[in-house]
């Protein structure tokens, strides 16, 4: 899977999504007057020493993926509690999170991106596809 997904921070997973035509419709709206945003990446962190999970840290620099996430998943929508993160090794598509965590650990990436479109997409085993982008425009 790690060859197929592309670096990505999500705003909303699907387990936290209970309509997504909703979401769609929040999507449209909320997203027309977003400017581009920065993500800051820092530390590594881990789950359950790696077993769950090994991340990179993003900071959210202009506070805006968390605005996006209240304003897209307020009710119906049941966030979870998981900080903004890049994947390194996935628990479902990955055995060696604790040697990437052995490797990685205590390691950071001061670097800053910045964020100028957010894709609905759907991930399978073997394909990631996008079905929509929203491009975010400096002056709307």
């Amino acid at each position: 899977m790690a060859s197929v997904v592309p670096a990505h921070v999500t705003i909303a997973y699907p387990e936290e999504t209970a309509d997504e035509e909703l979401l769609l419709c929040r999507a449209q709206r909320q997203l027309a007057g977003v400017a581009p945003f920065r993500l800051r990446l820092g530390e590594v962190f881990a789950e359950d020493e790696g077993r769950g999970g090994v991340f990179l840290q993003v900071e959210d620099v202009d506070g805006r993926w968390a605005g996006l996430r209240r304003k897209l998943l307020e009710d119906p929508m049941a966030p979870i509690d998981f900080p903004a993160h890049l994947t390194l090794a996935h628990p479902r598509t990955s055995s060696r999170g604790a040697d990437c965590l052995a490797a990685l650990g205590g390691r950071r990436l001061a670097a800053e991106v910045w964020v100028r479109e957010v894709l609905f997409t759907e991930t399978t085993v073997d394909r990631f596809t996008v079905l929509r982008r929203f491009p975010l425009v400096a002056d709307r």
